[in-house]
């Protein structure tokens, strides 16, 4: 046997060693896109993008920044109730109360009640703050009216909320009034609808609000976080994360359950390599409000629902499954997987040409 049989061309070897390189680069470049294409990875949402719940769902905002979180302005001339499980009174407000004789018990919190009718021409707002800011903290929203009795439920979840009632009238305060109950202490001045009452609610604690009728609820506004100074009367609050699900737990620890969707504030792009769901720590907030992902711009509230719109980016989970992103989405979302597929893919047009070019 000759040597040239022992021993294939150098141009066969070279054809082969291009084939082989080729046709593992496709593979691998093939294997990535496909595990790329699974991975559960963060998206843009569209524009009408809205969470939905029922009466025995609830709402939960979680990771706000400490500030003012949302604003309750009613319909002219329509009353409210104020009733908090357990807050207490800010100095201020005291010594306001006092002024008009009222004899507070000395309790640091106890339950709080207020309700205010406006004038014909007034309004009845309420603005609740956010003490603190962590993955865990935040506000949970539910409807818990019934029949012709609206109610909308705010609950303090591992934070403090505070609480600025406020009524209001375009020319004259004649015809507003206001009660107040602290405990066992009953506040019935006249005068008391000119003062501004501030309410602290500890973690846990729930405040709701309760109005006249449907049409009350219907007329009546919530506003989220503060103007975005765009001119108008648009806002927008930064939130980490929201979610759909069932109250579960304690005032200690409260929480929700069986989870329909959720939504974790991230950059679009981003991919979770090592677990199939994102956590709390996962939705972030930014340095500055210029750098958050997800916003809460608009909360209808209707009898027996709620429902939140939100835009910006970020993971969006159903019924457990977390959504993979457009392949588009996540490779100029993530540089290194862009440089890896971008180098496969130059290995298998480089091998290709050169094994055309040898044959030519």
């Amino acid at each position: 046997m000759t040597a040239a049989a022992l021993n294939p061309p150098s141009e066969t070897r070279s054809k082969w060693i291009h084939r082989i390189i080729a046709s593992l680069a496709a593979l691998l470049l093939a294997a990535l896109i496909y595990a790329v294409q699974r991975l559960p990875s963060a998206d843009s949402l569209p524009d009408d993008h809205q969470l939905r719940a029922s009466t025995i769902q609830t709402l939960a905002l979680y990771n706000l920044r400490a500030g003012p979180v949302l604003q309750y302005d009613g319909a002219l001339g329509a009353g409210l109730r104020v009733s908090v499980s357990t807050g207490g009174l800010t100095p201020e407000t005291r010594q306001s109360l006092a002024a008009l004789g009222a004899q507070l018990p000395n309790v640091k919190a106890t339950h709080v009640q207020w309700q205010g009718r406006p004038a014909a021409d007034g309004r009845i707002t309420v603005r609740v703050g956010n003490a603190r800011q962590s993955p865990e903290a935040g506000l949970m929203l539910q409807a818990t009216g019934t029949g012709q009795t609206p109610e909308i439920s705010l609950r303090a979840v591992q934070t403090g909320l505070t609480l600025e009632i406020d009524v209001a009238s375009q020319n004259s305060a004649e015809g507003s009034s206001a009660e107040m109950k602290f405990g066992d202490s009953e506040i019935a001045d006249p005068a008391l609808a000119f003062v501004p009452v501030h309410i602290d609610v500890p973690p846990g604690e729930y405040v709701n609000f309760t109005f006249d009728n449907p049409q009350a609820e219907a007329d009546a506004s919530f506003r989220f976080g503060a103007l975005l100074g765009t001119g108008g009367g648009a806002t927008a609050l930064s939130v980490g994360g929201a979610e759909v699900g069932r109250f579960a737990g304690t005032s200690s620890y409260p929480h929700l359950d069986r989870i329909t969707e959720s939504l974790c504030g991230a950059p679009p792009g981003k991919i979770l390599f090592t677990h199939l769901t994102p956590r709390r720590e996962d939705c972030r907030l930014g340095d500055d409000a210029s750098d958050d992902n997800l916003f809460a711009t608009k909360l209808d509230v209707k009898p027996d629902k709620l429902f939140l719109n939100l835009e910006g980016s970020g993971f969006t989970t159903a019924n457990g499954h977390t959504q993979p992103a457009p392949l588009f989405s996540t490779i100029t979302g993530n540089p290194v997987i862009a440089a890896l597929m971008a180098a496969l893919i130059a290995a298998v047009v480089r091998s290709l040409w050169r094994l055309w070019g040898s044959e030519s």
